[in-house]
């Protein structure tokens, strides 16, 4: 167990004693208060302990939980507690098995689909075919070529390693929703209880951090299991290891090299979503002030898990400081109001996100942490906690950051706190030897463990998709769409999106489709990029001026079919038999969407000047002149400055298509095949003409 100063051994019984059985009636007081209203936050729009309003009778089943628990724990005394460690263990595992079942029946066979599991599939594939060579760079599939880096700072590679080896053998969409499911429900406690049983904590309590980790905040459910968000995902559920894990090095003085190898990859894993990094920063006050318990040791084997996190980390770094620094700094710009203004909307941001934490997590994590957990785990957590709670609140003054989500690694780091006393209230008996006592005692006892088993259950909702919210599986009008575009679409000829694609097709961005379909396509917010870095419109308006200069942007990238889902775009293609016939119609969602094909085109090809054959893929395109001795073509993609012509005797050189666009001209040196890379520079990507980064 976590220990404590011969100074403070008195003090920490008397709050052992008395102490932890007011925080348990004080998370009864709260608990009731939060299932009677409404969670303040409308994007969740829900209710914590169940997906719909708690009615007097689920206040009912709380008190009825409760007082079941109460009597159990009463009437087993010592053997009961003997062997709740088991029982602990059973009762997650029962639990993990009745959530991967509820799963099942959501992503089993199928892929996740709506709002962000699109993009964060692409990412992972982007990931499988580069790595370990390189961390992003020119992608092929999305218009025409673009620069892709935006899997470093949402961190989707860190999932990327979990599933390696499935990921180097299967495509991700074959097992993203059963992993996205293993890691949440089993993985990651499972993780967590083994990293808190090595911080010293005994197995009851250790085994409530998993419990506690299955349903840390409903924010979680949203975040990760419907919209996919596994970058931020894997960094906040590994926040508990890497505080565990810490303390065990820095205050225990427990742990060789072994421990300093699963502290260094679990802290790389939490950096890999960049504002992981504060979690890992935020350890550095509460070293300090331990600095008493200091040895030579343990110092030396925590700052070797810190540069094994750091070094594994520094390509990732490269990335976010150079070429990604343009999304970072414009998701960093801060607002210029009142600071009282900006103070409220911050303080209530963190008000909101506090009461999406299960509840005992606010009541034993953070005012356990301060007035009655160890003075160890005190002083290791609380300056961590401080400095989180300082970033949410300043999401008033940084709105565009999303820094508001560091609440979900937060309540992850309360769970350290909440799992020492919440062990110590369950595997102790009472302080008193009168009857009173003992019923006290055992009350407390019983709420805490209603409270787990409730959390248990709003789990297996929403893994169930039971709730408000919802995960989106892939319905069968997505692989319709994918294998008709298969089948109409030139293996050479482009599908465009015109206007906006913002979740219009099945609750999802169409960014996979272009795996799923075989076919390159063109859109403008295709990849959940922040909002104030694209048009949300395409073509360029500079091709929306008239019919001609649409016709003119549709042939220079050879673009064979348009696709539309509003009234204006869908109305401009159709006033125009003359150029777009009308081939398909579907429904997805409340969209009618349909299908253009370009008339009077010439045969598509992927050269706008010469011809030849060009095999596109990750970082690479491997272009083959017909005839071979061609002194110049041009291919109808993207000029970039990264790229590079890694062919001895050929040449690559940007070629003006018109005021704006530029594409790759290649110059072959008598060679029959010219091979380009793409080799990433250290300076922000440069935008497109238009301001925009995807067109």
């Amino acid at each position: 167990m976590p220990t404590t100063s011969r100074r403070g051994d008195h003090a920490w019984a008397g709050l052992e004693h008395h102490g932890l059985p007011l925080l348990a009636a004080l998370v009864a007081v709260y608990a009731a208060w939060l299932g009677g209203g409404r969670e303040w936050n409308n994007q969740m729009g829900q209710y914590w302990a169940r997906l719909d309003p708690w009615l007097p009778s689920l206040r009912l089943d709380l008190l009825g939980l409760a007082l079941l628990a109460a009597l159990l724990f009463h009437l087993g005394g010592t053997r009961l507690r003997r062997r709740l460690p088991l029982l602990l263990g059973l009762l997650l595992a029962a639990a993990q098995l009745a959530c991967l079942w509820a799963a099942r029946g959501v992503v089993g066979g199928t892929m996740p689909w709506g709002i962000d599991h699109p993009a964060f599939l692409f990412r992972l594939k982007e990931f499988r075919d580069l790595f370990p060579l390189a961390l992003g760079g020119y992608n092929p599939w999305w218009n025409a070529g673009t620069e892709h880096f935006i899997g470093v700072t949402s961190g989707a590679h860190a999932f990327g390693l979990l599933n390696l080896p499935l990921l180097l053998c299967l495509d991700p969409h074959v097992f993203h929703g059963p992993a996205l499911a293993f890691w949440l429900v089993v993985g990651f406690p499972w993780l967590g209880v083994l990293a808190v049983r090595g911080a010293g904590v005994r197995w009851t309590g250790a085994l409530c951090a998993g419990l506690l980790l299955c349903a840390v905040s409903r924010a979680q459910f949203l975040f990760f299991w419907q919209s996919g968000n596994v970058g931020a995902m894997t960094s906040a559920m590994l926040a508990l290891p890497v505080v565990a894990l810490g303390y065990r090095l820095a205050v225990l003085h427990r742990g060789g090299w072994g421990t300093v190898a699963a502290l260094g990859a679990a802290a790389w894993l939490v950096c890999l979503w960049t504002p992981g990094v504060f979690v890992c920063a935020g350890l550095v006050p509460g070293w300090l002030a331990l600095r008493r318990r200091w040895s030579v040791r343990s110092n030396r084997r925590l700052v070797a898990a810190g540069a094994l996190a750091l070094v594994l980390a520094l390509p990732w770094f490269w990335v976010t400081l150079f070429p990604s620094r343009g999304i970072v700094g414009y998701v960093a710009t801060g607002v210029s109001e009142s600071r009282w203004l900006m103070a409220r909307l911050g303080a209530r941001q963190l008000l909101m996100r506090l009461q999406e934490w299960h509840p005992l997590l606010p009541v034993f994590g953070l005012a356990g942490a301060i007035a009655a957990a160890p003075r160890s785990v005190r002083r290791w957590t609380m300056p961590l906690l401080l400095v989180l709670t300082a970033i949410i609140g300043g999401t008033g003054w940084w709105r565009q950051s999303q820094l508001d989500r560091m609440a979900l690694p937060m309540a992850v780091v309360s769970v350290f706190p909440a799992a020492v006393l919440c062990g110590r209230l369950l595997g102790r008996g009472p302080a008193g030897r009168t009857q009173t006592a003992a019923l006290g005692h055992a009350l407390a006892q019983g709420v805490v463990m209603a409270l787990l088993l409730t959390g248990l259950r709003v789990a297996r909702m929403h893994y169930a998709c039971q709730g408000g919210f919802k995960l989106w599986p892939a319905p069968a009008s997505i692989s319709a769409f994918a294998d008709w575009i298969r089948r109409e679409v030139p293996p050479e000829g482009r599908l465009a999106f015109a206007g906006s694609t913002d979740w219009k097709y099945e609750w999802g961005k169409p960014t996979y489709l272009p795996i799923l379909a075989g076919r390159e396509m063109m859109a403008d917010d295709y990849y959940s990029y922040p909002k104030g870095l694209i048009e949300h419109n395409y073509p360029p308006k500079a091709y929306r001026q008239s019919l001609e200069t649409w016709i003119a942007f549709t042939r220079a990238y050879g673009i064979t079919h348009w696709a539309a889902a509003d009234g204006r775009h869908k109305g401009f293609l159709a006033a125009h038999p003359e150029w777009f016939e009308c081939v398909r119609r579907m429904r997805m969602q409340s969209s009618r969407i349909e299908v253009y094909r370009v008339r009077g085109l010439p045969r598509p090809t992927r050269f706008l000047e010469g011809a030849g054959r060009v095999a596109a893929r990750g970082n690479e395109l491997v272009v083959r002149p017909e005839p071979a001795g061609a002194a110049r073509v041009v291919i109808r993609y993207h000029w970039r400055d990264g790229l590079v012509c890694r062919t001895p005797g050929a040449s690559i050189e940007p070629f003006v298509v018109d005021g704006h666009l530029q594409f790759i001209a290649v110059r072959p040196g008598g060679n029959p095949v010219v091979k380009i890379g793409y080799r990433p520079r250290p300076a922000p990507l440069k935008p497109n003409f238009d301001g925009s980064f995807h067109h």
